[in-house]
């Protein structure tokens, strides 16, 4: 398929207008110009890939959803198609200026990209730091971060609310952010849910606002159903070919429109019989001590598997007493940690999430 014939010329990138021959030569030159910064040629590479019609593959590493990570053969019109998902979803029109503030490694990134030239959006690149807004010029229409880049833009005060409409992927929100998040009234913030192999998010959740949603809602067009582990399944038409099993364990509402996420398959802990979800836990005991925590496996004689709760704790004298009387008079006994430890901050990955395997480390 050649993709040119889906886009809408003329083709606008940081305000200014191309036609597809002129941005091709554009990222042509730039590439090969010493004084532009990396991040920036990732995209102008990644966007001459897209509209090459000799080039017949893209590949991306897989999310690690569905499974172990591994190389994905990306393919156009899918991409294309989830893009008009998104841009019917938000209304965009051709002209609005968009952010893009992702590394273009990531699919999210990527699918930026794609949408822009599919809608004639007016496309701004800025680096992907942790702190992308805050020497943002002017107002975007639409735009997507990370958790941690929300983070850094709340403590420091940058004008997220120059972003009419945000995207937040990628990760969980701390409980606190959250309640920070609801009560702002700019920019409209919705909550995403996607995969590599969906092209980015199949499902939104509004956080704040007047009607915030409970549940995570389908984009048009997509079915989900859960296997026998309770699991997601999800299938997309013109994006996916059948049904994608996932590790992720929900639950399905309102007759398969919305759902609910639980956590993950592979994070569950058997501890006496009971299968424990533990973040669903972290986000009862995150909301009740204020802090980012996890809570991990450690093997015991009894029960095979207790549980720990890490907490995330920057003062000199964490209130390890405090903390358990709290959690024994709102826990099950089941829930109940048998072990509270604090640590100046939680091992990470690539994408800022807490990484539960190099945590583990940390029990020892």
């Amino acid at each position: 398929m050649n993709v040119t014939d889906k886009i809408l010329a003329p083709v606008l990138l940081d305000g200014k207008a191309y036609s597809v021959d002129k941005l091709l030569g554009h990222c042509e030159e730039q590439l090969e110009s010493p004084g532009i910064p990396m991040w920036r040629k990732d995209v102008l590479a990644f966007m001459a890939a897209f509209l090459d019609p000799e080039l017949p593959e893209l590949s991306q590493q897989s999310s690690g959803t569905t499974g172990d990570p591994k190389s994905f053969t990306l393919d156009r019109e899918a991409m294309l198609n989830s893009a008009r998902r998104t841009l019917d979803y938000f209304g965009l029109k051709r002209g609005e200026r968009i952010l893009l503030c992702l590394p273009v490694n990531y699919i999210a990134g990527k699918m930026m990209v794609v949408r822009a030239l599919l809608g004639g959006l007016d496309l701004h690149v800025l680096e992907p730091s942790s702190r992308p807004v805050r020497n943002l010029e002017g107002s975007m229409r639409f735009a997507a971060m990370v958790p941690l880049q929300i983070e850094e833009s709340l403590r420091h005060g940058d004008p997220l609310g120059n972003i009419s409409r945000l995207l937040i992927g990628g990760g969980e929100l701390h409980p606190a952010t959250r309640d920070l998040l609801g009560k702002m009234s700019a920019p409209e913030l919705f909550e995403s849910f996607g995969m590599t192999e969906t092209y980015t998010h199949f499902a939104l959740k509004r956080i704040n606002g007047a009607r915030p949603d409970s549940h995570f809602r389908l984009l048009e067009g997509v079915q989900i159903s859960t296997d026998s582990r309770q699991c997601l399944e999800v299938e997309i038409g013109g994006v996916t070919s059948g049904k994608i099993p996932t590790n992720d364990l929900v639950e399905i509402r309102d007759g398969g429109k919305s759902f609910s996420w639980l956590g993950r398959f592979d994070n569950l802990i058997n501890t006496g019989g009971i299968k424990i979800i533990p973040e669903l836990l972290e986000e009862q005991i995150g909301h009740y001590l204020g802090h980012e925590c996890l809570v991990l496996p450690e093997k015991d004689r009894k029960l095979g598997m207790r549980l720990v709760l890490l907490v995330e704790y920057e003062g000199e004298e964490p209130p390890l007493e405090a903390w358990g009387k709290l959690l024994r008079e709102r826990l099950s006994s089941h829930e109940m940690p048998k072990r509270i430890l604090a640590v100046r901050s939680l091992p990470r990955n690539a994408s800022m999430k807490p990484d539960r395997t190099s945590s583990m480390d940390l029990l020892l």
